[in-house]
């Protein structure tokens, strides 16, 4: 008896749908796609609870006649294609004939269209792919699909799905892709009747600006290179505008949106020396190649490309943008906070008591990573058990500040090395921690409102964390389409930067991509204390020193900062002595 047995058509096509169709950002960009190939010079898209009860494409392109609206919906129908040989000359968005089948698989569709050569369209309702309604209407030239109830067919899919927020960023992620790729195109986003976009035909400076912000125009580098059928075009951002998240990195082939761990690792390369370890510059770059050197049949999202040489096409992308930055003369900037004088003050020292050697200067030169002098030495005792029965002397007990970061306190005969910026860390953390949980948070109103301008996705993310924000002490209200005003900032903070420390809540919230508002609130407060610790201070006083040793012991968690780093380390005379 035989084991494999075919499987019903209905269950081929959802499992051919989840492989195109994974949330309803996939909808979008296939709709939007579909628009684009359709030559629209209009497209709308209309969302409604994040795309989970209905989205709807609305484009004023060439249409379909009733014989192609039937037969559109059908698995590997195209119009794109009439041979193989046509795969190795895609010019089209949408090519393989699985789009629109895959949508009608997984939700309830509705399709209006009508062709400049007709005087009456046509209106066609499917349900679990199959039609179930067909009439005349009257419509505009074009096409509008409504997508209806995403994964109805499918409860353990829809099961999957994040929150409407994360939903709708990856409906914006999708939507911003089309509109970058077809500057010449208007588009305009709507979700629950408040519109989020709408972006007038331009060319890809204006569109940027209107996408993004205004301020983004001063860190614009432009790109454009050509080697002989290859040409490389867009723009890069300055280095110093990096950021510690992805999300604003886009490559185009052929107006087609690509992700390729190889190139974005060519443009990385090109800004070595130029930027910080793990974070990542702006760009948006178009490769134009010819068709036949690329295929882009190697996934159905079709956001995947293998080129015929690969290398080459790395090497042309790193070349192009390293002469970019050259051209605009963007280089290392020399810190001029520096004390140059370190290793002389070091030597002066050492002079006066004649103790000079040559591992003096070569240490000091260095600057050693004393963390890593220290990591592997055990914490023997608690923090309860150090201050428990020590005769100290008025003099042991005074803290030493070295190398701006690290504190070093003598206790009895032993030795606590703090790293002063993770202890603050710490203390930060829990202050603000208790005062949201118990709702007292205290806000200092600013003698000036601070206003903030942000791009549409990331005002999105401000809506959605707006009361974590709060509960910590700011006094935020939103101002306007995609703006909000900072009146106040939690108490007992100084010269901090409120626009930073609200937009370093933005990039966290996007690299951990998270759907639970403990979560959400956790990784705000981690942010919120790493960015108003005291970095500015590299001379502490002596009352300060005590202080933040004081209030660090009074923390529930005295030896690991909020991200899980060391505090403070004990070395006991035996352990100092190995070291010499």
């Amino acid at each position: 008896m035989s084991t494999i047995k075919q499987l019903p058509k209905s269950v081929a096509n959802q499992i051919a749908a989840g492989e195109v169709i994974q949330r309803p950002s996939s909808i979008v960009k296939e709709l939007i796609e579909n628009s684009i190939d359709a030559k629209a010079r209009n497209i709308k898209v209309i969302i409604q609870d994040a795309g989970k009860q209905s989205i709807t494409v609305v484009d004023d392109g060439v249409g379909m006649s009733q014989e192609d609206s039937r037969k559109c919906f059908m698995r590997h129908s195209t119009s794109k294609l009439n041979k193989a040989e046509d795969l190795f000359k895609i010019k089209t968005m949408g090519f393989r004939g699985e789009a629109l089948a895959s949508v009608a698989a997984v939700a309830e569709i509705i399709l209006r269209t009508k062709t400049n050569k007709e005087k009456i369209g046509h209106e066609l309702k499917l349900k679990d792919s199959n039609l179930v309604e067909q009439n005349q209407i009257n419509t505009q030239v074009g096409t509008t699909i409504i997508a209806k109830n995403l994964f109805f067919s499918i409860p353990a899919r829809r099961n999957f799905l994040k929150s409407n927020n994360v939903e709708l960023r990856h409906i914006i992620d999708e939507f911003i892709r089309c509109a970058l790729s077809h500057c010449e195109i208007n588009f305009t986003l709507t979700n629950e009747k408040s519109e989020i976009y709408n972006l007038k035909s331009s060319n890809l400076t204006k569109r940027i600006l209107s996408i993004f912000k205004k301020s983004y125009e001063k860190q614009l580098i432009s790109c454009d290179e050509k080697f002989g059928a290859i040409s490389v075009s867009g723009f890069i951002g300055k280095p110093e505008n990096s950021k510690k998240t992805r999300g604003e990195q886009f490559i185009f082939v052929n107006n087609r949106f690509i992700k390729n761990s190889y190139l974005n690792h060519a443009i990385i390369k090109s800004y070595e020396g130029l930027i910080e370890e793990k974070k990542y510059p702006f760009y948006i770059l178009f490769i134009k190649i010819n068709t036949d050197l690329v295929d882009v049949n190697i996934h159905p999202t079709k956001t995947e490309v293998k080129f015929e040489d690969e290398k080459l096409i790395y090497s042309l992308v790193n070349s192009s943008v390293k002469k970019s930055l050259e051209k605009f003369n963007v280089s290392p900037s020399i810190n001029f906070d520096a004390d140059i004088n370190f290793a002389e003050k070091v030597v002066t020292q050492y002079d006066k008591i004649g103790k000079i050697n040559n591992d003096v200067l070569s240490h000091s030169n260095k600057k050693r990573n004393w963390e890593e002098i220290f990591e592997n030495v055990k914490i023997e005792n608690s923090a309860r058990e150090l201050f428990e029965n020590q005769n100290l002397t008025e003099n042991e007990n005074k803290p030493v500040q070295f190398l701006d970061t690290f504190i070093f306190k003598q206790l009895g005969n032993k030795l606590l090395i703090f790293n002063h910026n993770n202890c603050q860390q710490r203390i930060l953390y829990e202050k603000y921690e208790k005062n949201s949980l118990n709702s007292y948070a205290n806000t200092q109103q600013n003698l000036f409102p601070q206003y903030v301008e942000f791009s549409s996705s990331d005002f999105e993310i401000i809506k959605e964390i707006l009361d974590e924000i709060r509960s910590i002490g700011f006094s935020i209200e939103i101002f306007g389409k995609n703006s909000i005003v900072i009146n106040g900032i939690p108490t007992g903070l100084d010269d901090i930067n409120e626009k930073e420390i609200i937009e370093s809540f933005i990039e966290e919230i996007k690299k951990n991509n998270v759907d639970l508002k403990s979560e959400k609130k956790d990784i705000i407060l981690k942010s919120f204390s790493k960015k108003a610790r005291i970095t500015n201070s590299k001379n502490l006083s002596l009352e300060e020193m005590n202080s933040i040793i004081d209030r660090l012991f009074a923390c529930k968690n005295t030896k690991y900062s909020p991200d899980g780093k060391q505090n403070y380390i004990e070395l006991g005379i035996e352990k100092v002595e190995k070291l010499f």
